[in-house]
């Protein structure tokens, strides 16, 4: 078997201790991002969920038939704590329901993403889960005005691959991407978590404050409180169905 076939035919056994980690260590260095090392940290670890959540805006942008113009992941800690914005999607909608179907896209897409993740590793194809989010960096890399950081990442992601393809060995083909996909698991369910606490303290904060959630009230007269329980059950849907495939529910 070449090294191409060994790597899209490796399987993957869940370490849910791993997963489990990675996700605690995302939300704790959340907690503390506002220190200055740690602030690094954060957005090393969040890198790929903000990139998940602008990314749902613009994929459901573009179901809806908009346009999108710009999609950026904030890599400066000052610039983070000024706008108080980990990243933005500038897109163009043709309707009040292409707004409400962008809106909502963003917090869809880490549980979703999270779900296909698991179902690549039941098909036992993690490798296109790990080359998805590649194809997703490409695109990010055209369509961001910010090219550095996503150019730094794709040739990291290409120079592992490369070195995976090429050099043959089974072993580390194997380690290398379950290593990948477990972190991407790993920081997709802290995001997860973490976003759904962030929800609910949005969502009953007072005075009331502008964001996703009173955008979508505003477009469709339906209560923030609505969208909030959708999103959150959808989150927790994500985990319990993690939990089960990974055996810790029966």
């Amino acid at each position: 078997m070449t090294a191409l076939s060994l790597f899209f035919n490796t399987h993957v056994q869940l370490n849910i201790i791993f997963i489990t980690l990675i996700a605690i260590t995302y939300i704790a260095v959340h907690y503390y991002r506002n220190r200055l090392i740690i602030s690094y940290l954060d957005i090393l670890l969040n890198y790929i969920p903000v990139l998940t959540h602008e990314f749902g805006h613009v994929i459901f942008n573009k179901i809806a038939g908009g346009r999108a113009k710009d999609l950026v992941i904030v890599t400066s800690p000052n610039e983070r704590q000024q706008t108080l914005q980990q990243g933005y999607a500038i897109t163009q909608s043709k309707s009040i329901v292409g707004q409400w179907l962008t809106t909502l896209g963003g917090y869809i897409m880490p549980p979703l993403m999270l779900l296909l993740g698991l179902a690549s590793s039941h098909y036992t194809m993690p490798s296109l889960f790990v080359l998805g989010y590649l194809l997703i960096f490409v695109y990010f890399l055209v369509l961001t005005s910010r090219k550095l950081s996503p150019i730094i990442v794709i040739i990291l992601i290409s120079t592992l691959l490369y070195f995976i393809v090429t050099g043959g060995h089974t072993a580390s083909i194997q380690l290398i991407v379950s290593f990948v996909y477990q972190y991407i698991l790993g920081v997709l369910l802290g995001e997860v978590l973490q976003s759904s606490w962030t929800i609910i303290k949005l969502t009953f904060s007072r005075p009331r404050v502008s964001w996703d959630g009173s955008a979508l009230a505003e477009l469709s007269h339906i209560p923030t409180f609505i969208y909030s329980t959708i999103w959150i059950v959808f989150n927790l849907y994500s985990v319990d169905i993690l939990l089960t495939y990974t055996g810790i529910i029966q």
